[in-house]
C-alpha cells in the first residue's frame, strides 16, 4: 500500500505586503512512500534526529518521536545573518532528510499558489481542491503498481478537516462511480509529534518547497523574512534533487499530471522554475 503524508507550509488569507506575518506562498505537499517501507524510514529518520540532536541520545523512543525539528525553524536558520554555521547545519539536516526520501524510493507532489497581493481566496475551495489534486495524483500511482493507498493529513481545526475530507468522500461515493478506487479510506487525519513521517513532509514543504518559490517567483528584499537572498541557495542545492523525486502520469487526455502545479498569481510563470534556475 502506498501510504501519502501531507503537510502545508503558509496560508491561504490574503497576503498584505506591510504586514512581516503575512505569507505570499501557499504550498500543500506529500510525501509518499510505500508502507513496506515506511518502517525502516521512520527508524532511519529517528535515528537522523538522534545524531543531530545531542540530547535525544539514549532517550526513550516517545521522546526522540515527539521531538519535532520543524522546516520552519530550518528556514529560519537559512537567513539568520551572520551565522554561517547555523546555516550549514540546517542545510545539511535537510540534505540528510531527501537522502532518506530518495534511499526509501519516496516520491512527492503537491500544489503551490504564489498569492498577489491583496486578493482573496475562499477558505472552503482552496485548500480542498489542493487536497483533492493531490489524492488524484496518488490514486494514479497506486493504480500504476496495482496496490491501494491512504492518505494522511496534519491535522487542523475540526473544521478545516472536516471540509478537506468532504471533497474526497464525496467524489469516492458520488453517482457514476468512485474516483479514488485504490483509497482505502478517505484522508485521516494526524499530528506530527506523534506520526514521524508527517514531520518528513513538514521538513519538505516548509524547508525547501516554501524558501524555493520565494526564490523563484518573488523578488529578493533583504529584511523582508520570505524574501530573503539567503534562500537563493535551495534551488541549487536541492532542486534537481527534488524534480527527481516528482511523481508524473500521463492523463486519459495525454496530458502530463502529478508533480508539483505552480499557481503563479504574480508573474504568470511556468512550474518548471520551482525547483530549476533558469
Amino acid at each position: 500500500m502506498l501510504v501519502c503524508y501531507v503537510d502545508e507550509a503558509g496560508d491561504i488569507a490574503p497576503y498584505e505586503l506591510t504586514d512581516p506575518a503575512s505569507t505570499p506562498v501557499f504550498a500543500l505537499a506529500g510525501v509518499c512512500a510505500d508502507d513496506s517501507r515506511a518502517d525502516d524510514l521512520l527508524m532511519d529518520y529517528l535515528r537522523l534526529k538522534q545524531r543531530y540532536e545531542p540530547t535525544l541520545q539514549n532517550r526513550l523512543l516517545s521522546d526522540v518521536i515527539q521531538h519535532e525539528v520543524k522546516g520552519s525553524s530550518l528556514r529560519r536558520n537559512i537567513r539568520t545573518p551572520g551565522s554561517r554555521n547555523t546555516r550549514r547545519r540546517a542545510i545539511s539536516y535537510l540534505d540528510q532528510v531527501l537522502r532518506l526520501v530518495e534511499q526509501y524510493q519516496g516520491t512527492i507532489y503537491g500544489r503551490v499558489l504564489i498569492k498577489l497581493a491583496g486578493e482573496t481566496y475562499p477558505p472552503a475551495s482552496t485548500y480542498p481542491s489542493a487536497v483533492a489534486e493531490l489524492a488524484t495524483t496518488l490514486d494514479q500511482q497506486a493504480r500504476a503498481v496495482g496496490t491501494r493507498s491512504l492518505m494522511i493529513l496534519d491535522a487542523q481545526t475540526k473544521t478545516k478537516n472536516e471540509g478537506n475530507v468532504h471533497t474526497i468522500t464525496t467524489r469516492r461515493y458520488r453517482h457514476g462511480g468512485n474516483m479514488f478506487p485504490t483509497f482505502v479510506e478517505s484522508p485521516v487525519f494526524g499530528h506530527s509529534d506523534t506520526h514521524a513521517l508527517l514531520q518528513l513532509a513538514d521538513l519538505l514543504v516548509s524547508g525547501v518547497i516554501y524558501p524555493a518559490a520565494c526564490a523563484a517567483y518573488l523578488p529578493v528584499m533583504p529584511g523582508d523574512p520570505h524574501r530573503d537572498p539567503a534562500y537563493q541557495v535551495i534551488r541549487p542545492a536541492f532542486g534537481e534533487r527534488m524534480a527527481r523525486l516528482e511523481y508524473r502520469y500521463v492523463d486519459g487526455n495525454g496530458d502530463r499530471r502529478g508533480g508539483f502545479r505552480v499557481i503563479d498569481r504574480v508573474g504568470l510563470r511556468p512550474a518548471r522554475l520551482l525547483f530549476h534556475t533558469p
